[in-house]
């Protein structure tokens, strides 16, 4: 073979030139490809405790168990986009139309769980003995030990010992205050299904020296009354 001419040999470099553009082109492309490809890590449960500044308590005037547990939640309150509210009001309308003597409990219970975990927020309500109630703003990951909290703050007696009730059926439930036997946290507010809203029953454990005796002044003097058309912010 013959020594390439100078013009060959600038021939032979504009080529290696090309192919070599050519591959860190392929190679960047693929690498995006792949990056928009690859799975993104699910997001971050978020454990930080409500901020009570952003999501005030409220506080109602004493009305019946009927109207306290009537909790209207707005579509936007847990910011679900209109394509997952329509997916919701198919699914409840599926749900209906199913029979349900032939769907597994566990299925069920997979369903019921799966819908919670979408929420952001639960909306809470509290009544006591007197027919007052009194509303707060929490996270799903949070300890029941926080609602109990929120509750002893709330009451003019501050000593007072006291339940909280689920209201899961067939009959009240005490939620937790603190880890049960042989666990080494307290359930949290999703695991004791009280998402995305509920209405509990506040038991007082009274002695001849504690009684209950409400609310701090601070709440009762934002009172409001509470209607069918009362929305939950």
């Amino acid at each position: 073979m013959g020594v390439p001419t100078e013009e060959m040999v600038v021939g032979i470099k504009e080529a290696v030139a090309v192919l070599e553009r050519w591959k860190e082109k392929d190679s960047k492309g693929s690498g995006g490809a792949d990056a928009a490809a690859a799975p993104k890590p699910d997001a971050a449960v978020e454990t930080k405790p409500v901020d009570r500044q952003i999501w005030p308590i409220r506080v109602f005037f004493s009305v019946s168990e009927s109207v306290a547990a009537n909790i209207d939640l707005p579509d936007n309150f847990y910011n679900l986009s209109s394509e997952e509210i329509r997916r919701e009001a198919q699914s409840r309308k599926k749900k209906m139309e199913e029979s349900q003597l032939l769907v597994p409990k566990s299925y069920k219970e997979k369903q019921a769980n799966a819908a919670r975990k979408k929420y952001k927020f639960t909306v809470i309500r509290v009544q006591f003995p007197d027919g007052v109630v009194l509303q707060g703003i929490f996270r799903p990951s949070e300890p029941t030990t926080s609602l109990y909290e929120f509750v002893s703050s709330s009451l003019k007696e501050p000593g007072l010992e006291f339940e909280l009730l689920s209201p899961a059926a067939p009959k009240l439930r005490v939620i937790p205050r603190f880890p049960i036997a042989g666990e080494k946290r307290t359930s949290t507010l999703e695991e004791e299904r009280l998402v995305p809203s509920a209405l509990i029953k506040f038991k007082p454990i009274e002695t001849d020296s504690v009684v209950f005796t409400g609310l701090i002044n601070e709440l009762l003097e934002i009172s409001e009354p509470l209607t069918s058309t009362t929305t939950v912010l």
